[in-house]
This record gives structure tokens, sequence and C-alpha cells, in this order.
């Protein structure tokens, strides 16, 4: 679970850069957590593409996307791509702020990957905006051209981490839940109902989307045990129905 986080006019409070900024806070600890739950969910491989999604948007998937990134950035050099190309945010966590040339321009051909990359200050960090919003996001996503350009962005870093648009919404999760190793799904505490979230996970699952857990997002402190009760047992039932439930030990 990730704590909710106050409201700041401190630009380094900013949610979308809160672990940098505040490392031995509790939203920096539960941002750990999730690193860890990563790196030692499977024994064989790693996780190196990384898709994360939720059913709705407002969840904080792409708040927990960048500081995700920071938490793996420590180890490891790490590409953060903003796929979700209808709602581009990413672009926000940048020092200016601003829309430069980024995924749309690199699968179009119309600028080079180095063109499209931004590193962000002191860190292994990089992030490739989503770009001038296109017509048809899900032709570009599903396209030749995208699968090729992600398994060579996969060759130069150790993680990439897709900041996907809602899979209740859009059909983009499915499609790109076939290019990567793990998904993370996001359910922000009292207020998804778990049916949506259900039904998210739902659509994940019949296509055997590797969902590899889920994360409950700005969670209030007083409030813990009643979120943890109503996500996590819901949580825990639909993985299961699913496919997505945890193996027993023999």
């Amino acid at each position: 679970m990730v704590p909710r986080l106050k409201e700041s006019a401190d630009s380094d409070d900013a949610p979308i850069r809160y672990f940098a900024a505040h490392p031995q806070s509790s939203f920096a600890e539960a941002i750990r957590t999730i690193r860890t739950g990563v790196l030692l969910s499977v024994v064989d491989h790693e996780h190196k593409r990384l898709l994360i999604t939720s059913s709705v948007p407002g969840e904080g998937k792409t708040t927990l996307s960048m500081n995700l990134a920071f938490s793996l950035g420590q180890m490891k050099k790490v590409l953060l791509i903003d796929a979700d190309m209808r709602r581009p945010t990413l672009h926000r966590g940048l020092p200016d702020q601003r829309q430069s040339p980024g995924l749309s321009e690199y699968i179009t051909g119309e600028a080079k990957v180095s063109d499209c990359l931004r590193q962000l200050p002191d860190s292994n960090v990089y992030i490739m905006p989503s770009g001038l919003a296109p017509p048809n996001p899900l032709e570009i996503l599903s396209s030749r051209k995208f699968a090729d350009a992600l398994e060579s962005l996969s060759k130069a870093f150790d993680h990439v981490i897709i900041d996907c648009a809602p899979a209740c919404a859009v059909s983009d999760a499915l499609v790109l839940s076939k290019l990567v190793n793990a998904v993370i799904y996001v359910v922000r505490s009292d207020s998804t109902q778990w049916q949506i979230a259900r039904n998210g996970v739902k659509r994940l699952a019949r296509i055997g989307a590797p969902v590899i857990g889920a994360v409950v997002n700005q969670v209030l402190p007083r409030k813990t045990g009643y979120a943890y009760g109503k996500y996590y047992y819901h949580g825990d039932g639909y993985y299961s129905d699913y496919g997505y439930a945890k193996r027993k030990k023999s």
C-alpha cells in the first residue's frame, strides 16, 4: 500500500518526484517495498519490461511509475515511457515541464531516439515523453514499429517501465501487456470500486497478461486497516478467480 501525500506548493514535494526528494518518508519506504517485490517476484529472470496501468484515470499510476523508476534507478539504468498518449503527464516530471519530441515521433521516424530521451538530473532515470498526441494511439502501440522500438530500447536499459492508459477505458494496456514481462495494477484506495478493478484485471487475465500484483494507492493512514481489508481481500479473490493467486508451498 502507498500512503496518500499531502498537497504542497513546494515543487520538491510534488508527488511525481516525492521519492527522490524524501527518501526517508513512509511513501519512499512503500515504493522500495514495491521495488523489492518486482525484483524478487521471479528467480529465473528479471522483469526487464514493466507495464503500469489502472482501471480509470486519476488513480495515481503515473506517480507510481515515476517514483518506482527513481527507486530502481538507484541500482539500475531505467527508461520510463509515457505511453498514455491520450492524457500524457510524465513530461510534468521534467525540470522544464515542456512537451518535447517523444514516443510518437520516434515510432513514426520523425525524430531520432537521442532526441526523444530526457535524463533526469543526478539519476540513472531517462524519460521518453509521449510526444505529439497522435489521432490513433492504439494503432501506433500495436504496430510492428513499436514492438521493434521497445525491443531495441530494452537492450540499452536495465529496466523499461511503461505508463499506459487505464485498462477499463481503452485497449492500450491489453496490447502492451503482450510486450512486457510484468504488469502492475494500481487501485486508488476508497475511490475505485472493487468491481471496476476486478473487471480491469479480468480483461488482462483473459489474454494471459503477466500481472504480478496490485498496488493500493493513496491510502490514508487512519484508514489503513480498512483499506487493506477492503481491497486486499477482494484483490485476492479476483486474482485467484483468474489465475493470479499466489501458489501454495507444497
